[in-house]
């Protein structure tokens, strides 16, 4: 079981997101903005073990939301999510950050394998 922070502003796709990790065994936080994600990485103890982020939310570009949690969190994996393609390698990521990109709209099994292989990864 993962700790898994999902940052998502469709609400109707976070709960889906929540439903379908958290059957996969893993323990999700749902959060419907950027600045609340930032948020609970600020306050949260315990540590989470992946971060699932849309990367078009209303509060804050999803890169300034990347570099937000990899600032808070190295070591942390990301997985970014967009309708829109995005060229990970030609996001200046620091070495040794893992973070990869997962096409919307995509199905259930495509994200369950994106995240587990973040999860299978190592910095």
């Amino acid at each position: 079981m993962a700790r898994i922070l999902v940052v998502d502003d469709e609400r109707a796709l976070l709960k889906l997101l929540e439903t379908y990790l958290a059957r996969r065994g893993h323990e999700v936080t749902c959060c419907d903005r950027a600045q609340k994600g930032l948020d609970v990485l600020d306050t949260d103890q315990a540590g989470f073990d992946l971060a699932v982020l849309d990367h078009w939310l209303p509060d804050m570009s999803g890169l300034d939301l990347l570099f937000g949690v990899l600032q808070r969190r190295p070591r942390l994996p990301v997985l970014v999510s967009s309708g829109s393609f995005l060229d990970i390698g030609q996001i200046p990521i620091p070495p040794g950050h893992r973070v990869s990109f997962l096409q919307k709209p995509y199905l259930p099994k495509m994200l369950g394998n994106a995240v587990e292989d973040l999860l299978k990864s190592e910095a």
